[in-house]
């Protein structure tokens, strides 16, 4: 059975209307989390244009960036169509009252609206209220409040039907006459597209960072560049501190604290970049202590005199990372989190960094990327091979990268499936210990002929 998006529960008799809101909150964020996970997955495509082709990787990112655009434009569209579907039903709800005040008041009715006032600009609701513009300019306003319910799989929010008059300007704004500029700036759809947006542009300032920097490493003037950009910068920060001891306040003086602090706010915009470097220093880490065991592990079995392939050593140095990065996520994840520079405690930020690295990396989200991955690759090659009978890079990794899902599917079913399973290796022992010890004893045999009679 469906469930409704928006439905009234309850209509009292002194007009208080109580309904209830579908809560996707946590659908909402999980796939907010696919969606960035597929837009690095693109980005980070650029790097390996020179390994396999420029047009097969460009082909590849489009592909990642379409689908995690689209479910980026899903969740936009998805929270516009409940916030209208919301809207309608508390209008229809209260009209009777507000038809029953109007005629006490020997008004007419001109317009309701449902209005949600934000504390900021990522759309983090205030106030929720219902506003009736009457014939003589008078606005009243019916209180929306929030009721706890343990039902969390919707909101459960109440309708006062007992009117006041509407005394702030600003709410009164939102009903007697909007400017197009406001109307947008107001509108859910605008806080959505707002709130996603800064998202990706924060990300998006991190990730150009990294790729400016991945660009000027292979000149040794550009890392030079950098470098003595950076000290000249912090060297301001001691500098201001110094100036603005020792320098008297008049209008030259402050003018110079002024250029000087120029650089600082420059330094200050480093913190946009901080999101972004968390999650590519958390990918970087979970690379490291799932690769690297285990390439140690084949440089070893070759040094012993035991000669591999080249394609038995890609299925391996494939395969085994990602199934210990996925199914060790939490041991992994406790290891990065003991890591500079996620250990410290001199910053507030360095509490969100920690929480930035629990909210990304897991299981779950670490699964659908290698899943979808795996998808994109295996579609591209198999479409390829019926097309053109070619390979996209060549036979031998083609059938590697086929093999190697199949092994991460097969081990990911069978972990799954052994919480479900009646092995336990304590009882299994007992069982054998037991076995081998017991003996037929006179007290066994009384309970046996026992069992026999009552048979």
């Amino acid at each position: 059975m469906t469930k409704k998006r928006v439905t009234v529960v309850n209509t009292k008799s002194n007009g208080d209307v109580e309904y209830k809101v579908l809560n996707r909150i946590d659908e909402d964020m999980g796939l907010l989390k696919w969606s960035i996970f597929i837009l690095f997955a693109a980005i980070i495509c650029i790097p390996f244009d020179k390994c396999f082709g420029t047009v097969i990787v460009d082909f590849i990112a489009a592909i990642l960036a379409v689908i995690g655009f689209g479910i980026f434009v899903y969740l936009v569209v998805r929270s516009h169509s409940l916030g209208n579907s919301e809207a309608n039903l508390v209008v229809n709800a209260i009209n009777d009252v507000v038809i029953r005040d109007a005629d006490r008041l020997k008004q007419k009715v001109l317009k309701i609206k449902f209005c949600s006032d934000s504390i900021n600009s990522y759309g983090v609701i205030d106030e929720e209220y219902v506003l009736v513009l009457l014939q003589n300019k008078t606005v009243l306003k019916y209180p929306i409040r929030q009721l706890k319910r343990k039902d969390e799989k919707y909101n459960y929010k109440l309708i006062v039907g007992k009117s006041e008059v509407c005394e702030n300007e600003k709410q009164k704004g939102q009903i007697i006459r909007m400017s197009l500029i406001e109307k947008t700036r107001n509108s859910p759809l605008f806080i959505s597209f707002a709130t996603w947006s800064v998202i990706a542009l924060m990300l998006g300032l991190g990730l150009g960072l990294v790729y400016m920097i991945y660009k000027c490493w292979h000149c040794v003037e550009n890392v030079m560049l950098i470098f003595v950009t950076m000290i000249v910068l912090l060297s301001f920060v001691l500098l201001y501190g110094c100036a603005d001891k020792m320098l008297p306040h008049n209008r030259f003086c402050d003018g110079m604290r002024y250029v000087m602090r120029m650089p600082l706010f420059i330094l200050s915009l480093t913190k946009l970049f901080m999101p972004s470097i968390t999650i590519l220093v958390t990918l970087f880490l979970m690379f490291v202590y799932s690769f690297l065991p285990v390439f140690t592990v084949v440089v070893i079995i070759e040094r012993a005199g035991y000669d591999m392939v080249m394609e038995g050593k890609l299925f391996i140095l494939l395969t085994i990372p990602l199934i210990i990065a996925t199914h060790g996520s939490e041991f992994i994840c406790r290891i990065i989190l003991r890591t500079s520079p996620f250990t410290g405690n001199d910053h507030h930020y360095q509490l969100f960094m920690r929480e930035l690295v629990r909210f990304v990396y897991t299981k779950g989200n670490l699964n659908f990327v290698i899943y979808a991955s795996y998808f994109v690759f295996l579609f591209i090659s198999t479409f390829k091979s019926f097309q053109s009978g070619e390979p996209l890079l060549s036979t031998g990794i083609d059938m590697v990268v086929a093999k190697s899902f199949l092994v991460f599917i097969a081990c990911t079913n069978m972990l799954d499936r052994k919480k479900s399973s009646n092995l336990e290796s304590g009882r299994l022992l007992s069982l054998f210990i037991k076995m081998m010890i017991v003996h037929d004893d006179e007290e066994w045999r009384m309970k046996r002929k026992n069992h026999q009679l009552e048979d």
